[in-house]
């Protein structure tokens, strides 16, 4: 006996077979459990992805393979909305071999948008497991995973082993940068340093540590301290990293500092637990960038362009009573971003605090007046910090007003496109 199927029976088969066929996985995503983790590699370092959450929680699972050596390998995760540093219901963890685990930690929030980051620095080599959550009862987080730092990239990474002393300071050159290493504590301190440059102009630097294994006893035997280095050749302690945060295996140890002139600073990594290997990953941000040589600028029409790439300049500029000037142009992005400006002298040359400084202009309007003021430790500097709504292009003119004086600065902007 035959059957007849009818004619619109036959197309919504058809169709049902031709959705299925399309969406395989529409009920859930392929990356949703830890046997389906997505693979990230050195050319494949970043993902973007929605997640809406339960309070059973919901998952993004990827995995990376760590290449071991001490290598800081820095897991970042930018997310909207932004949930705030004490909110543990979107974020992410890190899981290793052998119940190895850490837990990445919110860094900051900008708007709408929010970062949390963990530099892993370990011996071995091994395969990692990242685990984005989300807690939220219903709530859908868009997000961004980046891992820097992995072999064979090209990020900033410094694991230098001979810097035990602060004569072997291992330099760093970047704005931002990876620090990895691992130290052997003893009762009398062991020690790594590293030397930092900041461009002033009360800008935020900021270290943040990951140390591991996590401190047994009391008080803190694993962290770092920040001393700048003043011009009588002596350093003064400027800062010493806290723990803001702290899980089974690991800790997070934060610093910031703000000054008003551009000045090296000495990174000081301790270990005072006897008998223990410590593994570090350090994050530093809001470092100085490149500050060349710069000459021929006396005027708006031969003005040297400051900006990302090239974010200082060093120079001469002897005086005389109408005024000499050195020109600058800088792009200023607008959106209330912050802008920092600072110029510092190596020398006065003999001149006045109030005779030196620079003019901020947009177009032919006079917007700011700095001089240089003493910081309080014998160096001289000039300082501006501006916010506006409207991208521009601000021009920033060096002056010199004493007759004769010859000095010597450098000048950084922080916050241009």
């Amino acid at each position: 006996m035959s059957v007849i199927t009818p004619q619109w029976l036959r197309g919504l088969f058809a169709g049902l077979i031709l959705i299925v066929l399309l969406f395989p996985l529409s009920a859930e995503a392929a990356n949703d459990s830890r046997d389906r983790a997505t693979p990230l590699d050195v050319t494949t370092n970043s993902v973007s992805d929605t997640l809406v959450g339960n309070t059973g929680g919901a998952y993004r699972y990827y995995r990376v393979n760590y290449q071991g050596g001490n290598a800081p390998v820095l897991f970042t995760l930018s997310y909207q909305p932004a949930y705030g540093g004490g909110n543990q219901a979107f974020g992410f963890n890190l899981y290793g071999p052998s119940g190895l685990s850490f837990a990445g930690q919110v860094t900051g929030t900008s708007g709408s948008t929010g970062t949390a980051q963990y530099t892993l620095a370990n011996g071995a080599a091994m395969s990692i497991l990242v685990q984005v959550y989300n807690y939220t009862s219903g709530g859908s987080v868009n997000f961004t995973l980046t891992v820097s730092g992995l072999s064979g990239g090209s990020t900033t990474t410094v694991t230098s082993q001979s810097n035990t002393t602060p004569e072997q300071a291992a330099p760093v050159t970047t704005t931002n940068a990876s620090i990895g290493g691992s130290m052997l504590g003893n009762g009398a301190g062991a020690f790594k340093y590293y030397t930092l440059r900041y461009p002033g102009g009360n800008a935020a630097m900021t270290v943040t540590m990951n140390a591991s294994p996590v401190y047994t006893g009391s008080g803190q035997a694993v962290g770092f301290n920040l001393y700048r280095q003043v011009p009588n050749g002596s350093s003064i302690l400027a800062a010493t990293g806290t723990v803001s945060a702290q899980d089974t295996n690991s800790a997070t140890i934060s610093a910031t500092v703000s000054a008003r002139s551009a000045s090296l600073y000495q990174l000081q990594v301790y270990n005072y637990w006897n008998g223990v290997n410590a593994s570090f990953g350090i994050q530093t941000t809001g470092l100085a960038g490149p500050a060349p040589a710069a000459s021929g600028n006396v005027d708006a029409a031969h003005a040297i362009v400051l900006n990302s790439a090239r974010p200082g300049a060093t120079e001469t500029l002897t005086g005389n009573g109408g005024g000499a000037f050195n020109d600058f142009l800088v792009s200023y992005p607008g959106n209330q971003s912050q802008l920092s400006m600072s110029v510092t002298y190596d020398s006065l040359g003999g001149a006045s605090p109030t005779a030196v400084g620079f003019n901020v202009y947009d177009g032919s309007i006079l917007v700011a007046t700095a001089t240089a003021a003493d910081d309080g430790s014998g160096v001289f500097s000039a300082i501006w910090n501006y916010q506006n709504a409207d991208a521009k292009t601000l021009g920033v003119q060096v002056f010199n007003y004493a007759g004769g004086a010859t000095t010597a600065y450098t000048i950084y902007e922080v916050g241009s496109q």
